[in-house]
């Protein structure tokens, strides 16, 4: 298994990790804020969040690099939510999780780009 195949399995494995852990997080924490109303609440609340996150799939999909690198400038807009939640009271799991993901995706869609540039350039 080559390394731009284990960057791209990475990048996929985290960028699903961290979606699942905005909608754990969303959920958990729905309770005091969405009391009282349906289910649909928390889960719109939840694709707010995940909305700059949801426009990468289509690029993600066919494997494109520059996508890779959108998304890892994108990421850095979480990392810093991530690490704002860390240190706020009551964060519980989610407030460690999210950094891990969030410097996991950051990490593998940089190799990615790089590995998937130096592929494309040779012959």
């Amino acid at each position: 298994m080559n390394k731009l195949r284990i960057s791209r399995i990475t990048l996929l494995a985290s960028y699903l990790g961290l979606i699942l852990v905005l909608l754990a997080s969303t959920l958990a924490s729905g309770g005091e804020h969405t009391e009282g109303t349906s289910i649909a609440a928390p889960i719109i609340l939840w694709l707010f969040k995940c909305l700059p996150l949801l426009i990468f799939i289509p690029g993600l999909i066919k494997g494109s690099h520059k996508t890779a690198s959108w998304l890892s400038y994108v990421t850095m807009i979480y990392f810093v939510l991530a690490i704002l939640l860390m240190f706020t009271a009551g964060s519980d799991i989610w407030g460690r999780l999210m950094p891990l993901t969030t410097l996991i995706l950051f990490t593998a869609a940089m190799l990615y780009t790089r590995w998937k540039k130096e592929e494309e350039k040779t012959p």
